[in-house]
């Protein structure tokens, strides 16, 4: 008992990491943006539908069921596990978590901390479902966050991740690919507390030019080899030039500030899951590039 390791409970948080990591960047933007991409704020359901998408159909399983969400964010998909019933423990490095509990702790389902994804501080093989979406190309080593993630699923259990996807213009600058690569190469020396001023002057500048020829397909392929900014017209049903604007700027920080960007393939994906011992195992092109699903055996 002598040896046992203290960790703090900020504004009722428990908090199993150090003060700063390589995701501050995010926990900076999601207690900025709290509830932009949550469905319950938007009104598009585009959380709801990605999770079902990624769930293969077991979605409306969930209720009753234990999962591990890993990477909550500001708590898009908290909220819809917990709509659907889930008894969910929740988790991510950054300071996102203050953001997830605000939308999401009057629900007595819900247990959330901060902690890392290669220390769960939670009981290992003990989930119905462990997902982790839009975090694992974020993290220092994919292979190794999904090993971890892969200890918490249940004998029987599933597990639901998705991943960037490996195609050479995601890769290589203009022409060829976008614009978002310089861009991130230059920010990523700026101070941490500089960034997001940075990336804010970079779409005020270039918005109003994607939202003036937004009905131009022809213009917006050219804007992408210029701008870094992820403009979601019409693909998006947001309504306003103020939603579009507040997506673009939520999204363009996101994509060139993270520290870590990997990318892999579908394949890749699949051929890792069944190296850990997967069953059953989906593992295709979509939504943020590769989802991926399958089965720990019994």
């Amino acid at each position: 008992m002598g040896d046992a390791k203290r960790y703090p409970v900020v504004d009722g948080i428990p908090r199993f990491v150090d003060v700063q990591s390589y995701a501050d960047d995010f926990g900076d933007q999601w207690n900025r943006f709290p509830k932009t991409q949550l469905d319950s704020f938007s009104g598009i359901g585009l959380s709801e539908s990605r999770l079902n998408r990624c769930f293969r159909g077991h979605l409306s399983q969930v209720k009753g069921k234990l999962v591990l969400e890993a990477g909550s964010g500001a708590g898009r998909f908290t909220e819809v596990l917990l709509k659907h019933g889930a008894i969910l423990h929740s988790f991510d490095l950054s300071r996102a978590v203050n953001a997830n509990s605000a939308n999401n702790s009057a629900s007595n389902n819900l247990t959330l901390v901060q902690a890392s994804i290669t220390e769960i501080p939670f009981e290992p093989e003990a989930y119905d479902y462990v997902m982790c979406l839009g975090v694992l190309q974020h993290t220092p080593s994919p292979e190794e966050s999904i090993r971890c993630l892969w200890e918490m699923v249940k004998p029987g259990g599933y597990l639901v991740i998705d991943h960037y996807l490996f195609k050479w213009r995601n890769i290589l600058p203009p022409p060829i690919g976008g614009a978002d690569k310089l861009y991130r190469w230059r920010l990523l020396k700026i101070p941490q507390d500089h960034r997001f001023e940075a990336v804010r002057r970079l779409v005020d500048f270039w918005f109003p030019v994607h939202w003036k020829y937004r009905d131009s397909k022809m213009i917006q392929r050219i804007l992408r080899r210029m701008t870094p900014v992820h403009f979601y017209y019409p693909s998006l049903d947001l309504g306003t030039e103020e939603a579009f604007y507040q997506w673009a700027l939520l999204d363009t920080h996101d994509g060139i500030t993270d520290f870590y960007k990997h990318f892999r393939s579908a394949r890749q994906i699949g051929d890792f899951l069944a190296e850990i011992g997967g069953k059953e195992i989906v593992s295709t092109h979509g939504g943020n590039g590769v989802e991926a699903f399958c089965q720990k055996p019994g």
